[in-house]
């Protein structure tokens, strides 16, 4: 088991057993280059093999809203980090505002290993790796949406659910569903539609939600402009 806490540290709990009937030995804190390595305040990490070399480096999201990137050096067996780089998306340290929670993931079966990011709000980033298998490369987040065009999200009144998610196939029909998580410690279950994701139908939802929301912006903005001038001619 791989485990983030709350101060940015990362322990490993090691398997001496079987996958049947685990049995874990006490935790052991990741180092990197001599020292424990602390990736910012709630650490949540993967292991996946980024640049494709066959060996698996660790993946890790934090409370800054980054993925902090600490490629393997040494061997699966007795990995060995150096220091780390944040990820990149369009030429800028990727931000999802906070609370970044990373799996790996080919989401367009392509060959290609790209980035699927649960974050404080409830939302599911997507980014498609555009560069290689063992360079990857990042042009732009977008947020995975329902068949409706609505924004696929957990959801919470308060506006802060932090999603967690895991892609599998849970109906065994080929196709990837979602589990997302919440801190309200429930799992919600999207199930893939066999429908392109991009037919006219959502693409056009898509743009009014959009639409609507930089028309509530605007008139928000005009109502305090009206409110301020009004003040100054008092």
């Amino acid at each position: 088991m791989l485990v983030g806490d709350a101060n940015g540290d990362v322990q490993v709990y090691m398997n001496t057993n079987n996958n049947t009937d685990p049995i874990f030995t006490e935790g052991l804190f990741i180092q990197a280059n001599g020292t424990n390595i602390n990736a910012g305040d709630r650490a949540t990490p993967v292991a996946n093999d980024w640049d494709g070399n066959g060996k698996d480096d660790l993946i890790i999201g934090n409370m800054e809203g980054n993925i902090v990137i600490y490629l393997n050096k040494g061997t699966d067996s007795v990995p060995v980090f150096g220091s780390s780089f944040l990820l990149q998306a369009d030429g800028k340290v990727f931000d999802a505002g906070t609370r970044s929670a990373p799996r790996i993931y080919d989401w367009n079966k392509d060959g290609l290993s790209d980035l699927l990011i649960g974050e404080a709000e409830g939302y599911v980033y997507y980014l498609k790796n555009v560069g290689t298998r063992n360079a990857p490369l990042f042009k732009k987040a977008e947020k995975l949406a329902l068949g409706n065009g609505d924004f696929l999200r957990y959801p919470d009144p308060t506006g802060s659910p932090r999603s967690r998610l895991f892609v599998t196939d849970w109906n065994d029909d080929g196709l990837d569903d979602i589990l997302l998580s919440g801190k309200d410690g429930k799992v919600m279950l999207f199930l893939a539609a066999p429908e392109p994701s991009h037919a006219p139908l959502v693409f056009a939802k898509k743009i009014w939600n959009q639409s609507r929301e930089t028309l509530i912006k605007l008139k928000s903005k005009s109502i305090e402009i009206i409110r301020e001038l009004k003040k100054r001619s008092s």
